[in-house]
């Protein structure tokens, strides 16, 4: 995928680098890329590979645009917070549950916690099987969006629908993989531009 991104004629607006993902990756390689980044190294409780996060992302932060640190994780990376507001990346906080979607009363105590570091961002990604699900989900967007920008998608069944309909309802950002979906429910990027007047 790394290599693909640096051939692409179109690229998105943003890379995503999952620094757990890329454990050669050279900092000569993200001038290739021609586009701002978001660097995040992921817990492995959301996704991640064990590695080394405090170093990987430390390292490649002067490079980012955006750091991406979990919830869970902000004691653990506290230091990493602290130097990409010296540096001025953004930050977002984040929160993948591939299980399930919880009830909203539980999606806004985890925002109201996020706002207690003073993030820019706060994305929220759930597993989302029922209808009910996504409509959680879209009334989370809908009103916690206007205290801060949040970004919210879902996957499994109600996953493509909720990357197509929360770009319009105010989403800060809609994530992509550029050739193959990592879980059930992604679109791929070519499969989101086919989209785009939907």
């Amino acid at each position: 995928e790394l290599r693909l991104a640096i051939r692409m004629r179109q690229p998105p607006d943003l890379f995503e680098l999952r620094l757990d993902h890329l454990a050669n990756l050279q900092e000569s390689q993200l001038f290739r890329l021609r586009r701002p980044l978001i660097i995040t190294a992921r817990h492995t409780a959301e996704g991640g590979k064990r590695c080394d996060r405090n170093s990987l992302l430390r390292k490649f932060l002067p490079y980012a645009k955006f750091v991406d640190i979990e919830l869970r994780s902000m004691r653990e990376l506290r230091e990493v917070w602290a130097e990409a507001r010296r540096l001025v990346v953004g930050r977002i906080c984040s929160v993948h549950d591939f299980k399930r979607t919880p009830e909203l009363p539980i999606l806004r105590k985890q925002f109201s916690r996020s706002r207690k570091f003073n993030g820019n961002v706060f994305k929220l990604v759930t597993r989302a099987g029922s209808l009910r699900d996504l409509l959680t989900l879209f009334e989370f967007l809908w009103t916690q969006s206007l205290l801060m920008p949040v970004c919210v998608m879902a996957v499994g069944k109600f996953g493509p629908i909720s990357r197509l309909l929360f770009r319009e309802a105010g989403s800060a950002f809609i994530y992509a993989p550029l050739r193959h979906a990592l879980y059930d429910g992604q679109l791929t990027l070519g499969q989101l531009r086919r989209h785009r007047d939907f």
